[in-house]
């Protein structure tokens, strides 16, 4: 534990030298305007809530993939992941600590979300069903930062799996159902979802902002932290073999 809070004050320190690494949060508006733009204007007040998640969702993988992604990364390219490795302690607390602490910050977008909205728009859902909605985002944020730390170890592997993450994005976005929800997508790309924790976190928050009771909250909320879990497991598991691999070649280069 003292090690993850190690590293989340770290990242925190390096966000305030380096605001311009907060530059997601700048898209925001324009994916904002955008969806609420085209929902108002076809007079369709049953998709408001739709656009609202959606640059939420979209801002927490925007994060991941933008920031939380390139941890380790960065830690190359300054070349101070030799000196982790050469330290006494685990380096997987570490750095799950700094990329949690990003995922926190992916909150933010959720806000600016519902800021814009009322104020260019004057509209903003209601939440029927706070601790459902809250508990929803609360188990997103978890399994991001384990899907984080997966990517993160993916593109220490690979010196353009930078180009992968870009490409990604948008089918992620697609297959998820962030906007559109997957029952509507074709029916051979709608099993794909399933593996995608963000299509169980657009589902489960589209219906607590709706007024009829949520069906199943548990066992959903469950799915979305077991597949953080899997994340996470996988991405610790790949991290501890991708540095044994660096300290038998005894270099942490591409080459």
């Amino acid at each position: 534990m003292r090690l993850f809070l190690s590293g989340a004050r770290t990242q925190f320190w390096l966000v305030r030298r380096h605001p311009d690494e907060l530059l997601t949060l700048c898209t925001i508006p324009f994916t904002v305007v955008m969806l609420l733009s085209i929902v108002m204007h076809a007079a369709r007040p049953d998709l408001i809530a739709n656009a609202f998640l959606a640059p939420t969702l979209i801002g927490l993988w925007g994060f991941s993939t933008g920031l939380a992604a390139e941890v380790l990364v960065g830690e190359r390219w300054t070349s101070t992941l030799e000196l982790g490795m050469a330290a006494p302690g685990s380096l997987h607390p570490v750095y799950l600590g700094r990329i949690s602490a990003v995922m926190l910050l992916g909150v933010v977008p959720l806000g600016e979300t519902w800021l814009l909205g009322k104020l260019l728009f004057g509209v903003a859902p209601t939440v029927h069903h706070p601790w459902v909605f809250w508990a929803a985002m609360a188990a997103s944020v978890f399994a991001m930062a384990g899907t984080s730390l997966l990517l993160a170890v993916t593109m220490l592997l690979s010196k353009n799996s930078n180009n992968y993450l870009n490409f990604i994005g948008f089918p992620i976005y697609l297959l998820s159902g962030v906007m559109v929800p997957v029952q509507y997508l074709p029916e051979f790309l709608q099993p794909l979802s399933h593996v995608i924790f963000l299509s169980w976190s657009a589902d489960l928050m589209r219906d607590s902002l709706a007024a009829a009771p949520v069906a199943g909250a548990g066992w959903r909320l469950l799915a979305i932290v077991g597949l953080g879990v899997a994340a996470l497991v996988g991405g610790r598991v790949l991290l501890a073999l991708s540095l044994r691999r660096a300290r038998e070649l005894g270099t942490v280069t591409y080459a």
